[in-house]
């Protein structure tokens, strides 16, 4: 009978021990376990539909994940500096009860205006960040890149019947922002007294306000990005230009003209006037170019004249990344 009583005291004791150990959160001890601790662990890896294999972006300026409950309301954000998007990197989210899914935005840093979130207010629809301007033009993006994803929804049972759980999820980060080199080579068999150093480009588009869920505000004021690291020649022009998202309807922008030179109207010779999307990037989609794939870009006009003598004519083949995608010409009224 002793030796039983000596099994109970030992048996409740090392329940005790457990207690200590899970925190009062144990189902199979505690009755009580309405505040008991969960959340999810989030991992991040970055993979296209053209990869058969996920990679991990490494270190990046900023990092914000937000929980989004059911009714697309936000629950709380995580926020973070330099930090290193590893295989081994997580993030947890301290939510409970609910089924929540977690967008993630990472390098968004001093280019973009970022907005104020409150939970139970802020959805994945407002807005989150604004590029900002300079002297009327967007500014330079340089090399800079910025990442966004959303996981799939994560359900938590209600913590007074489940106790303590921690779940784990990842998001794909898929980058939005974009890099066009623009190349523009004359013909020298028929431009030859035509330099690339009197041509005009211009790109522009309407895509500077992204929404928490990655989308591009609609209807917003169309920009102009300013070309970095133009490089020109006798021959050939090369502008370099860092973008956001490039995504249809948002009054994608690409102009080219050329400067007469001696023409005391100020008048310019129009080259090229069309959707950046629509007229080139699109084509190439059958050539194997893919929007959902490719954030960079290379953009190669080549010029020739149709009338060497009248000027009213040019004839231009368009390649996206060496592929053939446009031959047009453009009548010029003089």
């Amino acid at each position: 009978m002793q030796r039983i009583k000596n099994l109970k005291i030992k048996l409740l004791m090392s329940l005790s021990i457990l207690g200590v150990i899970f925190g009062g959160c144990d189902s199979l001890i505690y009755d009580n376990l309405e505040d008991c601790p969960q959340g999810v662990y989030v991992k991040f890896y970055s993979m296209t539909p053209c990869e058969t294999d996920s990679t991990f972006i490494g270190n990046v300026s900023n990092l914000s994940v937000f929980a989004f409950d059911d009714k697309d309301k936000l629950v709380v954000t995580h926020n973070q500096h330099n930090v290193s998007l590893s295989r081994d990197f997580e993030v947890l989210m301290p939510v409970s009860n609910g089924n929540y899914n977690f967008v993630t935005w990472a390098g968004v840093n001093d280019n973009f205006s970022v907005e104020n979130f409150t939970p139970g207010t802020t959805t994945k629809q407002d807005v989150m960040m604004t590029l900002k301007m300079n002297d009327s033009k967007a500014v330079q993006l340089g090399d800079h890149k910025v990442w966004q994803g959303e996981s799939r929804t994560i359900h938590l049972p209600d913590p007074a019947i489940s106790g303590a759980l921690y779940k784990y999820t990842a998001v794909n980060l898929r980058e939005v922002t974009n890099r066009i080199k623009l190349i523009v080579e004359f013909d020298r068999t028929t431009m030859k007294e035509k330099l690339p150093k009197d041509l005009r480009v211009k790109v522009s588009s309407a895509n500077s306000i992204m929404h928490i869920d990655g989308t591009t505000k609609r209807n917003a004021q169309q920009v102009e990005y300013p070309a970095q690291d133009v490089v020109i020649t006798d021959d050939v022009g090369e502008w370099n230009y860092s973008l956001l998202d490039l995504v249809t309807g948002m009054n994608n922008n690409l102009k080219i003209t050329l400067e007469e030179e001696g023409d005391d109207s100020g008048e310019e010779k129009l080259v090229f006037d069309g959707d950046l999307i629509a007229s080139i990037l699109l084509r190439a989609v059958d050539k194997g170019v893919s929007l959902d794939c490719e954030n960079d870009f290379e953009v190669k006009f080549l010029i020739k004249d149709y009338c060497v003598e009248c000027w009213t004519h040019f004839s231009c083949n368009i390649y996206v990344n060496n592929w053939l995608v446009h031959s047009y010409s453009t009548d010029l009224e003089i």
